[in-house]
């Protein structure tokens, strides 16, 4: 009897674990995208990172790759690969949604500057503004950078 009452007890716990890992796109708000584009930084997965870029940052990725005779997405892979460690959040910086402007996300380091990223609303989902968008999340999730030049 106690090995049905477990099962029962292991299925609803998979059940309940199930439905609150499907709830909502983490995409649906400003820092949530700042978040997947963190993540997939930290994971080298530019896949990912390419698509929560806006048009006008993929643009300008695009364009940057062309002079470097690389895709945009290799373009950003330069960028992120410059980084050698990252902040660790909650200990190094918080992510903060502006208070007058929903679309703006600030990265604030401990002890240090706040780093702008604009958002923009694309079919539901949030994306990356800007190219200088990019460039202050990469500097604010930032603890050590090669100094290479591409």
């Amino acid at each position: 009897m106690k090995f049905v009452n477990s099962r029962k007890m292991l299925n609803i716990i998979l059940l309940v674990f199930a439905q609150f890992c499907s709830c909502g796109n983490i995409h649906k708000t400003p820092n949530g995208c700042v978040v997947a584009f963190i993540v997939a930084a930290e994971q080298r997965d530019m896949t990912k990172a390419w698509n929560i870029l806006g048009p006008d940052a993929q643009s300008s990725y695009n364009s940057l790759g062309e002079k470097m005779r690389k895709s945009g997405r290799g373009a950003l892979e330069n960028e992120i690969s410059r980084i050698s460690k990252f902040r660790i959040v909650k200990r190094d910086y918080k992510i903060v949604v502006d208070s007058t402007d929903p679309n703006l996300v600030k990265i604030v380091t401990i002890g240090g500057p706040e780093h702008r990223i604009e958002t923009i609303n694309e079919n539901g989902n949030y994306k990356i503004k800007d190219i200088y968008s990019v460039r202050n999340l990469l500097n604010g999730i930032s603890a050590e950078v090669k100094n290479e030049h591409y």
